[in-house]
């Protein structure tokens, strides 16, 4: 503004207002469209069609050559009389950009019978606005704001009063795919130019990601991926690639990730069909577990997070049931009754072996018009977590963490390690951990929080009390980085040497390993002297 205001002081410039919404050519030389409603006279120039014999219907005697205006080649449309002094005319043939009917096409859809208006304004009043509104991005400064503007115009005529079309709106991202790219001209060209110097530089072309282009060459025909690895893997790439409102770079090799996860999936629920009904401990860890994924599935699909939507309902659900099997779990009831579930969830993104799975499970008709039918599970972040998955949580994160330290181990020992020694923090690293937690939660400033650890009863213990602050050090720069879920945990103050013993066998299968030994810190020989890094569910873990 003070830029503006020193040129029109100096007499060298004056501001002006730009507008977003500009001088719009609607007309096209196409056949699809709304025809525009004018006749040509010699004598009378260019004359609106009368009211009464609108609307201009498109000719059903055109010729389609690929060349010229279609509309020209019916004479039956083009030779008219005038309307004014009733001498031969010539009716317009260019016909109105499709952008035209989709400003306002969804007033039309609200009452979409009424042969003698556009749409009533109670019918317009009644459903409008448009609740979710879903279209590209490149419409985002065009049709958008034509949308906007017709239904402002349209409310000022007095046909309704509606004053913003859309309550709520997402703007799909562009589909890239690589192209042959000049960085000196910073040109891109058309797939053609691959391998070849550029034309205006003779400069090496290299490649970017583009916009899929007819123009440019670098699209990807569906039919045959489809043919290849079915509609289904192609849904699930698009959906899992990026979120909708971002922008994606095609990858045949993605596509390929993606068709493998579906045989995964399907071969996993058939397998699933073949259990028998084996009741094992870790059946309620699988019916809690299924229940908070439905939840988060739910939240994601309401939300448009379709990628968090499909990554619950084709990764995390399967991740989830591959930890059931290897924890000793294969209930055939319980796994009918999942699968049901579990289809209604994969069949938005995949709904062609949704179907098939519903089916083989003894689904009645089509998961396409069942009600989803889901009870929504209070997965309060605050509450205390369910112990029987706290238990998991915690053997999955040592699981993890002992199957990284056997790869360190290895590179040291001569031989296969065939023990494995996992030493529990004590329980004074327990309380000081759910002591931080508590601090942070209740917004105590942590920077004083040591003076307040200090003063608790466990830490008054003589030779406790010198290895406080040096364990807090360490525990303090992991709590921010601890998800709800993990403080939960942390909270719950579970027996982590109970959990690890009840599943010794469980640990020894998966770590390949003959021997597991798991004590308290303090309570066994400090084994590879890992004792002091044990903390809760990080324990200390050495191999021999």
């Amino acid at each position: 503004r003070a830029v503006i205001e020193a040129l029109e002081s100096d007499d060298s410039g004056s501001g002006m207002i730009q507008w977003k919404i500009r001088d719009w050519l609607i007309s096209r030389q196409r056949y699809w469209g709304t025809p525009i409603p004018i006749i040509h006279c010699n004598e009378c120039g260019a004359v609106p069609v009368p009211e009464n014999e609108l609307p201009v219907i498109l000719p059903d005697d055109v010729v389609f050559s690929g060349a010229g205006n279609p509309m020209e080649t019916s004479p039956t449309f083009l030779n008219v009389d005038c309307p004014h002094c009733g001498i031969p005319a010539r009716r317009e043939t260019d016909t109105m950009d499709t952008f035209v009917d989709s400003s306002w096409y969804f007033m039309r859809y609200i009452d979409a019978n009424n042969p003698d208006l556009c749409f009533s304004n109670q019918a317009a009043d009644y459903w409008m606005n448009v609740d979710f509104y879903c279209g590209g991005i490149e419409h985002a400064q065009m049709h958008l704001i034509y949308a906007r503007f017709w239904t402002k115009a349209l409310r000022d005529m007095g046909l309704h009063s509606i004053d913003e079309p859309f309550e709520e709106l997402l703007c799909q991202g562009m589909v890239n795919a690589q192209a042959p790219y000049c960085a000196p001209c910073n040109i891109t060209h058309p797939v053609s130019e691959r391998g070849n110097a550029c034309p205006y530089c003779a400069g090496e072309l290299t490649e970017r990601s583009a916009k899929m282009s007819k123009s440019l060459g670098n699209t990807v025909g569906p039919v045959s991926m489809i043919e290849q690895y079915g509609a289904d893997t192609v849904r699930l790439f698009i959906l899992f690639a990026a979120q909708p409102t971002a922008g994606m770079d095609w990858s045949d090799t993605g596509v390929e990730s993606c068709y493998k996860q579906m045989k995964a999936v399907w071969n996993l629920c058939r397998e699933m069909l073949s259990w028998e009904n084996d009741d094992a401990a870790i059946d309620e860890w699988l019916s809690t577990q299924f229940q908070i994924r439905k939840t988060e599935w739910l939240s994601a699909m309401e939300s448009v997070d379709l990628r968090a939507g499909v990554m619950l309902s084709h990764y995390e659900v399967y991740a989830d049931l591959l930890w059931y099997q290897r924890r000793g779990g294969c209930n055939g009831e319980l796994a009918r009754s999942l699968l049901l579930d579990w289809a209604k969830m994969m069949h938005p993104a995949t709904p062609h072996i949704a179907e098939e799975i519903w089916a083989e499970a003894g689904g009645e008709g089509l998961i396409a018009i069942q009600p989803l039918g889901f009870d929504e599970v209070d997965n309060d972040e605050t509450e205390a977590i369910n112990p029987v998955l706290a238990r998991e949580i915690i053997l999955q994160s040592v699981l993890d963490q002992a199957r990284q330290m056997k790869g360190l181990a290895e590179r040291h020992l001569e031989n296969e390690p065939t023990s494995v020694t996992i030493q529990i923090a004590e329980g004074w690293k327990g309380e000081l951990v759910r002591t931080g937690i508590e601090l942070l939660e209740n917004d105590f400033p942590m920077k004083g929080a040591m003076g307040e650890i200090m003063s608790r009863p466990f830490t008054q213990v003589g030779e406790v009390r010198g290895q406080v602050p040096g364990a807090w050090k360490r525990i303090m720069k992991q709590l921010y980085k601890w998800s709800p879920t993990e403080r939960n945990v942390l909270k719950s103050n579970l027996d982590e040497v109970k959990i690890l013993i009840e599943a010794k066998s469980f640990l020894s299968a998966e770590l390949s390993v003959a021997e597991v030994n798991i004590y308290l810190a303090g309570e066994g020989e400090d084994v590879g002297s890992k004792a002091k890094f044990a903390y809760p569910s990080e324990p200390g873990i050495a191999y021999l």
